[in-house]
């Protein structure tokens, strides 16, 4: 781009938006540079310029090319006043995560005594004690937590995600409310259609949605949900979580989703050979899960969940202190098990210490078909 357009953009973008806003869209080139994609309000603050200024400066790098090196000439200093006010948030930030991190460590107090960290709470179930679930909290008031998260705002995104992780807590012996995990899958999964069908997705893409609402939905059984919750995915769907997960973990779940579609499309079948080819020890552990549903192949089906989940032992254990249920179990096998299970595999007769990390369907899943 020549100076002079770039510097016609420039004019028009300090007539358009105001320092805070300038300042934050240049600031955040340097972020940018390092993602695949421009995030949803650079998108729109750059569709509002490119038709002030008629040039399409909606890409990437026709965004770099505008405002690298900006950032400092649109900086405001804060005031004194103003300083004296951000520091005394960050304080209190400090003050409240520190306040956080007390309650959580006397989580477990009980009556007059406190149980220490890293003995397990009850009520726990042999998978618990198999697993060596030795947290720092209170697996009960945990669920309670979650329960009361996902009643104050019932169309939450989040809801998905705390269902799944009510499903792990059942799992590990926690009295979780069948009739209240029933209701919360189903308007979970059925916010994420709508989101789908109206091209709508989180910051954190389409991964996060997908993979939980197959764990729901397989979970009880929700069969027609999920074909039209599956019915969404193609094999051109790109990766679309930015985070520490593998893109190979992603497009495995979009093969596990063309699965319920019928014939698999050809461009699953080839993301699936990729997948099964990784350097990865895992990816290709969970490709074989993936590829044994496709080939209707029950005996592969056993030994390759059963190899999934002896590798997923060799990990390092979570920080106690951690109230994530996801860190304890091994999600992504436990997704592929569920659908595979829900796509006409049949449970497997595993030793202890592999059934105890798979959850295993719900009981009544044929009522909610």
């Amino acid at each position: 781009m020549d100076d002079i357009t770039r510097a016609k953009i420039l004019a028009a973008a300090e007539k358009l938006f105001d320092r805070d806003a300038l300042y934050k869209l240049a600031s955040s080139v340097s972020e940018t540079q390092k993602r695949k994609s421009l995030r949803f309000w650079q998108d729109e603050m750059l569709s509002e310029l490119s038709k002030r200024v008629g040039v399409d400066i909606t890409s990437k790098p026709h965004f770099i090319d505008v405002f690298k090196g900006t950032a400092e000439k649109y900086y405001t200093p804060l005031s004194p006043d103003g300083q004296a006010e951000l520091d005394e948030a960050k304080q209190q930030l400090r003050d409240q995560v520190n306040k956080i991190g007390k309650k959580v460590r006397k989580i477990t107090r009980g009556g007059q005594e406190t149980i220490p960290p890293g003995v397990p709470q009850e009520p726990l179930n042999d998978a618990a004690r198999e697993i060596g679930f030795h947290v720092a909290f209170s697996l009960q008031e945990l669920v309670e937590s979650l329960l009361r998260h996902a009643e104050e705002d019932v169309r939450s995104k989040r809801n998905l995600h705390i269902c799944c992780e009510l499903i792990r807590a059942r799992h590990l012996g926690a009295n979780v409310p069948v009739p209240t995990l029933i209701e919360l899958a189903n308007d979970s999964v059925d916010a994420a259609i709508d989101d789908f069908d109206a091209g709508r997705t989180s910051l954190e893409g389409w991964y996060r949605p997908l993979s939980e609402g197959i764990f729901a939905c397989a979970f009880l059984g929700m069969n027609r949900k999920m074909a039209r919750l599956c019915q969404w995915a193609t094999p051109r769907k790109k990766p679309g979580y930015e985070g520490p997960l593998d893109n190979e973990i992603q497009e495995l779940t979009l093969v596990t989703a063309g699965l319920f579609q019928g014939s698999l499309k050809p461009g699953f079948v080839r993301k699936l050979s990729r997948c099964s080819e990784s350097r990865k020890t895992r990816i290709r552990l969970l490709a074989n899960m993936v590829q044994a549903i496709y080939d209707c192949d029950q005996d592969a089906f056993q030994i390759s969940t059963q190899k999934a989940v002896q590798n997923y032992r060799k990990r390092k254990t979570p920080d106690p202190n951690l109230a994530i249920l996801s860190k304890y179990l091994p999600v992504h096998i436990n997704t592929a098990y569920y659908a595979g299970l829900c796509h006409g595999m049949t449970r497997c007769g595993f030793p202890d210490s592999v059934a105890a990390y798979l959850c295993d369907i719900f009981d009544d899943s044929k009522l909610y078909n």
